[in-house]
C-alpha cells in the first residue's frame, strides 16, 4: 500500500477511535453477576449505595419502596417489610400506618406506641435496610435525556452523569432543579470547584432536572421549566427553537420539529428519538406519531461529534494539508 494512503488511513482511524472513546458509556460497577453477590443483595439486584454519612432517622423521610427490618422483642419476630406504592406500612397485629411525610424516627415511635397497646412490654426496633428508588427526568443539553433511577441519598450531579453527562453546548451555570412545580437554579461549577453541596442537592421523588443550551433565551428556558407531561410535547436537542408545544392530535415528530424551527445543520433529524412518560425510548422516530408528555430529542450529527465546530470540509482540508506536508518530508 502506498505510504501516503497508509498515513491517511492511520490518521483517520485515530480520529474515529478518539471519538468513540469519548462517547462510550461507562460500565456500572455496582452490577455484578448473581453468583458474586452476597445473598442478602441478590433480591435487589444491586449492591448497597455508598453513603456520605450515617442516615439520621429524624431527617430521613420514608416513601414507597423503602425496605425495613422490624424486630419484635415479645414474639422474637424478625420481619422484612417494603412500604407499598400508596405509602402504607403493613405490620401484623396493628392497623396499616401511612408513612408519607414522616421520618424513620416518627414511624419507629408510632409503631412502638401502637404495639404497646397490644403487648404492654413490647419493644420494636425498625431499621432501614434498603433505599427506595424513584425516577428523575433529566432533559435538555445532556447526552442521553431520559428518566434515571435515583435514591434519596443521590445528588444532582449523579443524575446528570446517569443521563450521559453534559453536552458540549450545555450551560452548566444555569442548570435547574424542578421540584413540586417550583424551580431552583443550581450552579454546578460551585460544587465542582468549591465543593458547595448547596449546589449539589440530594434528590427526591418527582424531581426534574433541566440543563439549558448556551444560546437559549430566557423565554425558552421558562418554556422548558413549565413543561408538564399531561398536555404538552417537549422538543429538545439540536433544533433552532427548542421548547414545549401543546399537544396537537395527528401531529408526528417531524411536525413538532418544524414547529421548533427545524433541525440545525449539526442536528441529525434522521436519528431523532422519543422519550415516553414511562421511560421507554423510540428510536428512528422521524415519522412516528406523538402522544402527550413525549419528549422529542434531536441528537447531534456524527460529523459534528467527530470534527466538532470545524466541520467536515475543514477537517478534510486539514488532513489533506498534513498529507502534503508528509509528502514534502519524503522527497
Amino acid at each position: 500500500m502506498n505510504k501516503n494512503i497508509q498515513f491517511f488511513v492511520i490518521f483517520f482511524l485515530l480520529i474515529i477511535n478518539q471519538s468513540i472513546a469519548q462517547t462510550s458509556s461507562q460500565v456500572d460497577a455496582t452490577k455484578l453477576d448473581d453468583n458474586r453477590q452476597p445473598i442478602i443483595y441478590r433480591e435487589y439486584g444491586i449492591l448497597p449505595l455508598p453513603l456520605e454519612n450515617a442516615i439520621d432517622p429524624e431527617n430521613y423521610f420514608l416513601g414507597p419502596g423503602d425496605r425495613l427490618r422490624i424486630l419484635w422483642s415479645v414474639e422474637n419476630i424478625d420481619n422484612f417489610v417494603t412500604i407499598g406504592p400508596t405509602g402504607k406500612l403493613i405490620i401484623p397485629r396493628i392497623a396499616p400506618i401511612s408513612v408519607l411525610g414522616k421520618t424513620l424516627g416518627d414511624v419507629d415511635r408510632e409503631v412502638n406506641e401502637r404495639m404497646r397497646k397490644v403487648y404492654k412490654s413490647a419493644e420494636v426496633s425498625i431499621n432501614l435496610i434498603r433505599f427506595r428508588q424513584f425516577k428523575v427526568l433529566v432533559y435538555g443539553a445532556v447526552n442521553k435525556p431520559k428518566f434515571v433511577k435515583m435514591a434519596p441519598v443521590s445528588r444532582f450531579h449523579e443524575a446528570i452523569n446517569e443521563a450521559g453527562g453534559l453536552q458540549k453546548y450545555a450551560d452548566p451555570e444555569r442548570t435547574v432543579l424542578i421540584r413540586q412545580g417550583n424551580s431552583r437554579n443550581i450552579f454546578l461549577k460551585e460544587f465542582l470547584l468549591n465543593g458547595d453541596l448547596n449546589n449539589n442537592p440530594q434528590l427526591t421523588d418527582g424531581d426534574k432536572i433541566y440543563v439549558p443550551f448556551k444560546n437559549i433565551t430566557p423565554d425558552q428556558q421558562e418554556d422548558y421549566m413549565e413543561y408538564d407531561n399531561a398536555n404538552k410535547v417537549l422538543v429538545s436537542g439540536f433544533v433552532y427553537h427548542p421548547g414545549a408545544h401543546y399537544f396537537r392530535p395527528g401531529f408526528s415528530v417531524k411536525d413538532y420539529i418544524a414547529l421548533s424551527g427545524g433541525a440545525l445543520d449539526v442536528g441529525a433529524a434522521n436519528r431523532v428519538k422519543i422519550l415516553k412518560k414511562d421511560g421507554a425510548t423510540t428510536t428512528l422516530a422521524y415519522n412516528k406519531m406523538v402522544e402527550p408528555g413525549d419528549i422529542i430529542e434531536v441528537p447531534e450529527t456524527y460529523g459534528s461529534i467527530l470534527f466538532g465546530n470545524t466541520g467536515i470540509i475543514q477537517a478534510l482540508t486539514s488532513i489533506a494539508t498534513l498529507i502534503l506536508a508528509y509528502q514534502a518530508t519524503q522527497r
